[in-house]
């Protein structure tokens, strides 16, 4: 069969690979989707959710979550301010984005109501 146009095709460009903030933010997602807290990656076994724990798929729903949480704190290092656990032994919280605690997320096991101001 012959052709009209003999027509180079460019090779196609490989999509680009995500970056660890969205691959890390797909395993937090995943993990609450599993009923694991997000900083299980960083203890030696899961952290189960608590079973008072705000829904993870719905943000404005009422419960227990990380934000109403007394563990919950923010800690300064170089130029910024981020939150962090500091339940038990420090374990749950390092300088690095993958012990950041966002205040939606459902609260673990170890949840502590914080107290009114």
């Amino acid at each position: 069969m012959d052709t009209l146009f003999d027509v180079d095709v460019p090779p196609t460009r490989p999509a680009p690979k995500e970056s660890e903030g969205v691959r890390r933010t797909k395993r937090q997602a995943a993990l609450l989707a599993a009923g694991q807290h997000p900083l299980s990656v960083v203890l030696p076994r899961p952290l189960p959710l608590h079973p008072e724990a705000a829904p993870y798929d719905d943000r404005q729903a009422e419960g227990r979550r990380c934000g109403n949480c007394a563990f919950r704190t923010r800690l300064s290092h170089r130029a910024g301010r981020y939150a962090k656990c500091a339940f038990g032994d420090g374990a749950r919280a390092s300088h690095g984005a993958a012990t950041d605690v966002r205040a939606w997320w459902s609260a673990c096991a170890d949840h502590e109501w914080k107290e009114a101001r």
